[in-house]
């Protein structure tokens, strides 16, 4: 039986202790919650940065093609497990590293996944911002202030306005066409064409024939 099961890194009968000290794993309270709704995209990152916290290389040779259940199983194995051993896979000695100090680096890990998403969530905002000239703003302000809206309330109650303007435009432009081959079509003898128009909705062109 591989002596990595119970602390020994390299099968010499040394204590993982002796070699790197006491570990002081993570909570894993704290670390079930965080990882509460956690996708698998979420838990890579986790691997990723507490492995490159303690080793150089990289740990994608470890992670085959993990379930998305067992992401999330993996992280907390990593920071308050025990053993080598997750799921029939034997890890290296820097699992042993991570759990060293596992308290601290999921400390760090969740604050960069924090500090990650807001970052993201900051420049998709930039990103979707409208940016007016001092005359146009003032206009768009004192506009929004007279309905009792906020200035991108107005905004996007406009463009629905002309969105929804221009989808009536198209639908009276459509109606105007099947107007024109209902028209069209009785001249030359297609009344199927007339009677598909009608199935369609297009009332009134009969005063045209």
């Amino acid at each position: 039986m591989n002596p990595q099961g119970y602390g020994y890194p390299y099968g010499n009968g040394v204590p993982v202790n002796r070699l790197i000290g006491d570990s002081n794993p993570a909570d894993r309270f704290k670390v079930n919650e965080w990882l509460e709704g956690a996708d698998k995209a979420q838990c890579q990152w986790a691997i990723n940065y507490l492995w490159g916290k303690v080793s150089d290389r990289t740990p994608d040779a470890h992670f085959l093609d993990w379930s998305e259940q067992q992401y999330p199983a993996l992280v907390e194995w990593l920071l308050c497990g025990e053993g080598n051993q997750f799921d029939g896979i034997w890890f290296p000695f820097t699992v042993n590293l991570i759990r060293r100090d596992g308290a601290t680096l999921f400390a760090k890990a969740r604050n960069a996944w924090n500090q990650k998403v807001n970052r993201e969530r900051k420049a998709a905002e930039a990103a979707s911002t409208v940016v007016l000239d001092p005359k146009t703003k003032q206009k768009l302000h004192k506009l929004a202030s007279e309905h009792g809206v906020s200035e991108e309330e107005y905004l996007s109650i406009l463009v629905d306005l002309v969105s929804e303007r221009r989808n009536a435009n198209k639908n009276i432009a459509q109606q105007r066409k099947k107007i024109k081959r209902a028209v069209i079509g009785s001249d030359i003898g297609f009344s199927d064409v007339v009677e598909e128009d009608k199935k369609e909705g297009i009332q009134g062109y009969t005063g045209a024939l």
